[in-house]
């Protein structure tokens, strides 16, 4: 059975609660207003019933009001004391009451019944070419009361709650929007329990995020649909979207039992942010956490690992072009610190509190020969063709140990000239330096990590391949050449 806590409630019955509600003229009487949410409510299939409706001219209350869809009116069912709809200016503000409910019927065996309760309101400027929505909320939880299934309560649980909690959204029937969701503090904790398979669990867990923001902006979204063709329209139309999701800091727990063993996990973050871009016929995505730690495991294996930045991005174009594009991709792993109890593992707690920096970053120039779509890849022609690929940065640092890199490779005739031989034809030029290595196989020898013999051939292919430049510092200048030539430090490869 899906866990209850990511059961899809009913679109219909979300839009017409949070959105279209407040949908009607500007101008008109709260009960007109209450008469065109009920009537726009009823065309989508959502039914709002009550039990009595006091009208006070400017504004009006609905008593013991339930919201459900017709279609299945037991699977998803919002239920209130009360709904109060009065103005706030041009605007028309719905206010559910402080504290209502919400049942779930994932099936007819099972029910979620939350409870919600908030200090806040749903204010709405609508028109025929636009909708602004304001959702301010000092407050607002989410919080399980009960699961069942057969009548059997189930060890699933969910407390969500919100602190200064602000949402702005605005449509245009135009294809723009501009949706802003911030909140002061963010908690949750929760509790999933699953017995039906033959290794039973149950994981609890809770997290504090602090500073919690998402932005998604937009410009042409009407235009995208799976038509062929589209994205290359929408694009030329100026579409563009920007999603950006973003915390100051974050706190968590999270515990797991499986087969009667405990795993236990405390984390924490700095400042942590994901962007996604897409614009001027292309996509890029970053995301990056600082200052990080984790904690805990699995008796007798426990340990921490902390970091000082994580951080990865990527990028290219959507669709075709006459010439040449940037394709990347970067990964960041910045001064990874892992205790002697975590390296013990794989039997090097010598390195415990050492820091381990791995980077790479790649990118290459070339174009695709089909835009993104349904059919990408489907045709007699490979989508990609690539002109040269460089490795900007390779860095692997353990201690005082570095390997590192850098380099361009062009391919001659494009990637695509190349396909069928047992070697990539072209020119390229690549420098690795290598500080430390002597005295870090030394260090792996004495703690029994890397045997004598495996020692000695990894110093024989190190003093193969590279050529001393410093103490225990060497250098590799690795030349192609087109027909598969391939040379290190102007010798040819011994193999």
């Amino acid at each position: 059975m899906t866990p209850f806590l990511i059961q899809p409630i009913s679109a219909a019955v979300l839009v017409v609660f949070a959105f279209v509600a407040p949908a009607v003229a500007q101008e008109s009487a709260a009960k007109t207003a209450w008469d065109d949410l009920r009537n726009f409510a009823r065309q989508q299939g959502v039914m709002i019933a009550t039990q009595g409706v006091t009208d006070y001219g400017s504004s009006l209350i609905a008593q013991n009001v339930r919201i459900y869809h017709e279609e299945d009116p037991n699977a998803v069912v919002i239920t209130m004391p009360e709904m109060r709809i009065e103005p706030r200016g041009t605007a028309l503000a719905l206010i559910p009451a402080a504290e209502f409910l919400i049942t779930l019927h994932p099936d007819r065996r099972t029910e979620y019944l939350l409870a919600v309760s908030h200090n806040g309101e749903i204010v709405a400027d609508v028109s025929d070419d636009q909708i602004l929505l304001d959702f301010p909320f000092e407050t607002l939880a989410i919080s399980t009361i009960h699961a069942m299934r057969r009548a059997t309560a189930l060890d699933h649980s969910l407390d969500l709650s919100f602190d200064g909690l602000n949402a702005h959204i605005d449509l245009q029937r135009v294809g723009d929007a501009d949706i802003r969701i911030a909140a002061d503090t963010t908690r949750y904790s929760f509790v999933m329990s699953d017995d039906s398979a033959g290794n039973p669990s149950r994981q609890v867990g809770e997290a504090e995020i602090n500073g919690l923001s998402l932005e998604f902006t937009g410009h042409e979204l009407d235009m995208l649909s799976d038509e062929p063709g589209m994205l290359r329209q929408a694009f030329d139309a100026g579409l563009f979207a920007h999603f950006a999701l973003s915390a100051q800091s974050s706190t968590g727990t999270s515990e797991q039992t499986l087969d009667g063993n405990v795993i236990s996990v405390t984390s924490t973050a700095g400042p942590s942010a994901l962007n996604i871009d897409i614009a001027d016929g292309g996509a890029s995505a970053e995301s990056m956490t600082g200052a990080g730690h984790f904690s805990g495991g699995m008796a007798p294996f426990v340990g921490d690992i902390s970091f000082d930045e994580v951080s990865l991005s990527l990028g290219g174009p959507l669709i075709a072009t006459p010439d040449d594009q940037t394709f990347y991709y970067r990964f960041n792993f910045e001064n990874i610190v892992a205790s002697p109890e975590t390296l013990a593992i794989v039997g090097a707690e010598e390195f415990g509190g050492e820091g381990i920096t791995v980077a790479l970053d790649v990118s290459a120039q070339g174009r695709l020969t089909q835009d993104l779509g349904v059919e990408f890849g489907e045709g007699d022609t490979p989508p990609i063709d690539i002109t040269t690929v460089s490795l900007n940065r390779l860095l692997t640092r353990v201690g005082d140990a570095e390997l590192s890199g850098a380099g361009t490779f062009a391919f001659l005739g494009g990637l695509m000239a190349s396909i069928g031989q047992d070697l990539p034809n072209g020119t390229g030029d690549f420098v690795f330096e290598l500080i430390g290595g002597d005295a870090f196989l030394t260090r792996l020898n004495a703690l029994g990590i890397v045997p004598p013999d495996q020692q000695f051939f990894a110093r024989m292919m190190m003093n193969g391949l590279g050529r001393p430049v410093g103490e225990d510092h060497l250098r590799s200048e690795v030349a192609i050449r087109p027909g598969g030539v391939i040379t290190v430090n102007d010798a040819p490869l011994p193999f």
